[in-house]
């Protein structure tokens, strides 16, 4: 009884940080059955390091995708490819998009004993958290841990997690639009967001404040889901919006070629936080190299491995973003890149929603 209780606080944790708005010494358990398992960390000081020759992972995702394939894999050719293929096992679990599966997967890493849990994207790393199961964590692609209470700043390991970002960052994309469309006077940038998202609301936060430092005016527009998403975009005025400014949305960003359909129609370029949506129709973004970050967990679970107490490992933050324009959107629109970013932007055409 203790075991389901747990593990339904979990899942409701779960669902709690996926339906948030605002940024919202432990035990480990094992089976009644079993022995405990073998210390895998020893205290130097107060911070934590590995002492084992050979250690397992718990890798857990909530939901397949090609991004996350693209992570997962090469998370596990880099491991190979160090040559630790014997010394590092990992355990992978697939939720499938079930979070009362994902917390007893959870779980069942606790129960296993596992030395390291690395789970991928925001709402797993929050659930692994939430436990409090004493076990070291290394979160994957994790949009801001610090908004998400996972760590304490960028740099400061607490609740015992680090690992990687690849957020992109709010300056760069503004930037970058109102190089390519500059504002004309009298009008302002449009920012739409899901207000049942963490990650939704972290990066429309992280937009609001950058607009605000360079003076520039802004609205906000919410929505819960991709018909209001589609209705958002529908009110935005083209009379007074100069571009659109879509937040990261695991929601729209596989489905947004009806929002982008709608912009367009306006005339109204929308620069989006997730490279999907540009895939989607959306005319800009900046595009993220997923194996590369899958690789940089790997590195950081291999540095852990080696006898780097995990206090010493801060977030290792994505930087090689590549300018992604969608070529469809941008005939549509009447927009011409100068000779600079067409010389270093990728181009795709708009994909069928899936």
């Amino acid at each position: 009884m203790k075991r389901f209780t747990r593990i339904a606080a979990v899942a409701s944790a779960i669902v709690l940080s996926l339906s948030m708005m605002a940024g919202c010494s432990s035990s480990s358990s094992t089976k009644a059955s079993e022995e405990p398992a073998e210390e895998t960390t020893a205290e130097e000081g107060t911070k934590t390091v590995n002492t084992k020759e050979e250690i397992t992972v718990g890798f857990i995702q909530l939901i397949d995708m090609k991004d996350a394939t693209e992570m997962h894999d090469a998370f596990l050719q880099e491991i190979e490819d160090q040559g630790y293929g014997d010394k590092i096992k990992v355990d992978f679990i697939d939720a499938a998009g079930d979070t009362t599966a994902m917390a007893t997967g959870l779980q069942k890493f606790v129960d296993d004993g596992v030395d390291v849990i690395v789970p991928m994207l925001t709402p797993p790393a929050q659930a692994a958290v939430s436990m409090d199961s004493g076990i070291p964590i290394i979160f994957m692609s994790v949009v801001d841990p610090v908004y998400s209470k996972i760590m304490a700043d960028w740099d400061t390991v607490n609740n015992l997690a680090t690992g990687t970002s690849n957020t992109i960052p709010a300056d760069l994309l503004v930037d970058t639009a109102l190089d390519i469309t500059p504002l004309e006077d009298g009008k302002i940038v449009t920012i739409i967001y899901n207000s049942s998202q963490n990650n939704s609301q972290c990066t429309m936060e992280a937009a609001c404040e950058y607009l605000d430092s360079i003076g520039i005016a802004y609205e906000v527009k919410e929505y819960t889901d991709v018909a209001t998403a589609v209705q958002a975009a529908q009110s935005v005025d083209p009379a007074k919006t100069g571009f659109v400014y879509a937040t990261l949305d695991s929601v729209t960003a596989a489905n947004f070629n009806q929002i982008a359909e709608s912009l367009n129609e306006l005339g109204v370029p929308c620069y989006a936080a997730a490279d999907a949506m540009t895939n989607g129709g959306a005319f800009c973004s900046y595009g993220v190299s997923y194996p590369i970050v899958g690789k940089m967990t790997a590195d950081m679970v291999i540095e852990w491995y080696n006898g780097t107490a995990l206090e010493d490992m801060p977030c290792q933050r994505y930087s090689e973003f590549n300018l992604l324009i969608n070529e469809d959107t941008m005939n549509a629109l009447g927009i011409t890149l100068s000779d600079e970013y067409a010389a270093k932007a990728s181009f795709v055409n708009t994909k069928a929603a899936n």
